[in-house]
């Protein structure tokens, strides 16, 4: 098999993997979260602006900006299951990045609705005719604020994104702000 053809064959043997352990972990977190009384939605669908600082090989700090694209899918009320695809652009270079995890809204009597996630993801990196493939995993914070029954405003001011390109560990700072589309369950009083 050709170099290429392996590199091909690995980078989606990767995304094959995280998707199985994806759908791994909603079956599971579906299992253990405790029954409703009240109707939830479905979740909802993000997406918006996405700038990202990374750290070089020489210590060195450059930037890109992209959009993302964040589906979630409600498994409670406070948590929910997501997975995250983004497209970053920087000078002569162009990342994708996939991440799936656990994302755990916390409940107030604010308007605000604070958040945390982690999981696991895919990086596919190309720069000059040079194309690598590296697991990632992200993890952060941010917080929602309703504009309507359907629309947020979605900010995600800190995401530190841990990757392994090349066999070196690499660390990133990413920042975000976009809307999302809650998609509401339909109750048997709206009938």
């Amino acid at each position: 098999m050709c170099i290429s053809a392996q590199k091909r064959f690995d980078g989606e043997f990767v995304k094959f993997t995280f998707l199985v352990s994806f759908i791994a972990l909603a079956v599971s977190c579906s299992t253990v979260a405790p029954a409703q009384e009240k109707q939830i939605d479905w979740g909802s669908v993000g997406g918006g602006y996405f700038s990202q600082t990374t750290e070089g090989a020489t210590g060195n700090w450059t930037s890109t900006h992209g959009w993302y694209v964040l589906p979630t899918f409600n498994i409670n009320r406070q948590v929910s299951v997501f997975a995250d695809f983004a497209n970053l652009s920087g000078k002569d270079e162009n990342v994708h990045a996939e991440f799936y995890g656990v994302f755990h809204g916390f409940a107030n009597k604010t308007r605000l609705t604070p958040f945390i996630f982690t999981g696991p993801g895919y990086i596919r990196a190309s720069s000059t005719g040079t194309i690598s493939h590296s697991l990632g995993w992200c993890g952060g914070g941010g917080l929602t604020i309703p504009i309507t029954r359907r629309l947020s405003f979605e900010a995600i001011p800190v995401e530190y994104v841990i990757n392994t390109a090349n066999g070196k560990i690499g660390n990133n700072i990413v920042a975000r702000a976009g809307f999302a589309i809650t998609f509401p369950k339909r109750r048997s009083s709206d009938k």
